[in-house]
């Protein structure tokens, strides 16, 4: 099934979809199932009430500091044929980094039944979202909070298929994720500043300006990027708020199922 294609219930087949935590709630909410008042302002003929299409949104934010290196041994400068053809000859070289070569789980504060931030150590300078190459050595130390607490939305802003969906994510509403994303930076810088990493670490390219609360949120507020980890707008449950029953069935429509990662209720950070 393509995006923007209206959905037709028969008895006799079943309807998979799956779009994703952004796409199925549209599509869902584009073919009549959702808020009927906010589907009736756009036009849209309501098909079946679920209040909880595109709620419930949950990501993973990340941030952390990235360190300038007068020592080689990062990435940078990678991406070359020599590299290339040690990679297809051998399967061995620089090319065969995941780029995450090392992380790990910590707890930001006593009494936590698990660890609240998950740490991602990268032998690169990972800026703007990995999108733009890095100039020089350096690596990355980041801190993701594991179990965000803020919730966002998908909603809709045209009856047109064509048309992005409107997305918030919220990242940070929640103020314990604040606290347990300035304590996870905090803490990389103490690691980036702690041997044997220190040795690596020439000067600070992307890091707060001190380790004060105020200079570290700032710093959050400025370069926090995702991990990409978007799930929860039809998620699964038995509750009102739920979309679809632990059979992934959507409630009340016969035939119909979301089968993508918009069904879990809870996201958790993981290696």
């Amino acid at each position: 099934m393509r995006l923007g294609e209206h959905i037709e219930f028969r008895a006799s087949a079943e309807v998979i979809v799956s779009c994703g935590a952004y796409n199925s709630p549209q599509l869902l909410m584009l073919s009549g199932i959702g808020r009927p008042d906010e589907l009736a302002a756009l036009q849209i003929p309501p098909v079946a009430e679920i209040p909880g299409v595109g709620l419930n949104l949950i990501d993973h934010p990340m941030s952390g500091v990235v360190y300038l290196s007068d020592r080689e041994g990062s990435l940078f400068g990678a991406l070359n044929e020599h590299s290339l053809a040690h990679f297809q000859t051998r399967g061995r070289g620089p090319l065969t980094s995941n780029a995450a070569e090392a992380g790990g789980f910590v707890r930001t504060r006593e009494g936590l039944d698990a660890p609240d931030v998950q740490f991602h150590i990268v032998p690169a300078l990972f800026v703007q979202e990995g999108l733009v190459p890095g100039q020089a050595h350096g690596f990355t130390l980041a801190a993701s909070v594991v179990k965000p607490r803020s919730r966002g939305q998908v909603t809709l802003v045209s009856p047109d298929p064509t048309v992005k969906p409107f997305i918030i994510h919220n990242y940070y509403n929640d103020p314990e994720d604040l606290r347990v994303q300035v304590a996870g930076v905090r803490l990389a810088m103490r690691i980036a500043n702690t041997a044997p990493l220190a040795q690596w670490a020439s000067a600070p390219y992307l890091a707060p300006a001190s380790d004060s609360d105020e200079d570290i949120t700032a710093h959050i507020r400025a370069r926090m990027q995702t991990i990409c980890h978007p799930v929860g707008t039809c998620k699964m449950g038995t509750d009102d708020t739920a979309v679809v029953d632990p059979r992934l069935r959507v409630r009340g429509i016969e035939g119909l199922r979301v089968v993508d990662a918009s069904i879990m209720a809870l996201s958790t950070c993981s290696v």
